[in-house]
């Protein structure tokens, strides 16, 4: 399996929609495809191929089936000089998944070929929708919750599954599958940091004013708390802190609660890779 990138890249509608059945963790799930992906000016490939691609373990389908035509882009269709990334998900309504299965292998991706920078328009088409019976297991599937942060990659405000994209729709390239291939984290979360935040709320976290803050509780805990504390005191800020919540009194609960509330930034590390959530709301006013 591998990362594919190809030029000229269409979609277009299907004369027959085709119905897909996959087996979505062990749910049957059905659903039709009115488009196809096709691409132009191929030379060295020809007609319907299945491609395997790099994606997540966790993904129900890591493979596109991609058109190839030796003819040129037909004159009826749209041409826009951009870059779409054709993803596999997962449950990009948990964080957990969100970023380690979608964001940071997409941010790898957009960065290595050199579209990630303002007015980029980078479309994001997914493999399979999210909408339909029998995906949206507790909700896992709701691709609207991390927005703020697949945004900061400098998206086309559409991004859905490949087959709602408008038809006759030409990209300059595009990106079949991601890879996640990071030296060093903590560049991705100054990313998302600087991009939904900003830079004046990132140099007031730097300079010890708000204070990074892991809520520990008697269940579901965070095994590895001190080397997230110390994680975050290694990256650079000063005021960092572990809550108990049941240590507290009902009354201290709740102003704890409403200071988290305002200033928080919740770390979780899994497999050395840093997940961020990160609420701006304290922004506002």
């Amino acid at each position: 399996m591998q990362v594919y990138s190809f030029w000229n890249v269409c979609t277009e509608a299907l004369r027959t929609p085709v119905t897909q059945v996959v087996d979505f963790y062990g749910r049957e799930i059905n659903f039709n495809e009115t488009a196809k992906v096709i691409v132009y000016n191929s030379f060295y490939r020809d007609g319907l191929q299945r491609l395997h691609v790099y994606g997540s373990a966790n993904s129900a389908r890591n493979n596109w089936d991609v058109h190839f035509r030796r003819g040129g882009i037909p004159a009826s269709h749209t041409f826009h000089k951009t870059t779409a990334f054709f993803v596999a998900q997962t449950c990009p309504a948990n964080l957990h998944h969100f970023w380690i299965d979608e964001f940071v292998p997409l941010y790898s991706v957009v960065s290595r070929v050199n579209r990630l920078h303002p007015g980029a328009n980078n479309q994001v088409l997914y493999r399979i929708p999210t909408d339909v019976a029998g995906t949206d297991i507790s909700g896992c599937y709701n691709k609207t919750v991390f927005e703020e942060i697949l945004r900061t990659l400098y998206i086309n405000p559409f991004h859905d599954v490949f087959y709602r994209a408008p038809v006759n729709e030409c990209y300059s390239s595009a990106v079949f599958g991601t890879h996640a291939v990071v030296a060093d984290p903590r560049i991705i979360i100054s990313h998302v940091m600087r991009n939904v935040l900003g830079n004046e709320a990132v140099r007031r976290l730097s300079s010890s004013k708000l204070y990074v803050t892991f809520v520990q509780r008697k269940y579901r805990r965070i095994i590895n708390v001190r080397e997230l504390l110390q994680t975050a005191l290694d990256i650079g800020f000063r005021q960092v802190r572990i809550v108990y919540f049941e240590r507290h009194s009902i009354s201290k609960q709740v102003s704890l609660t409403l200071e988290i509330t305002r200033c928080i930034f919740i770390v979780v590390k899994n497999e050395d890779v840093m997940h961020v959530s990160i609420t701006s709301s304290w922004l506002k006013g």
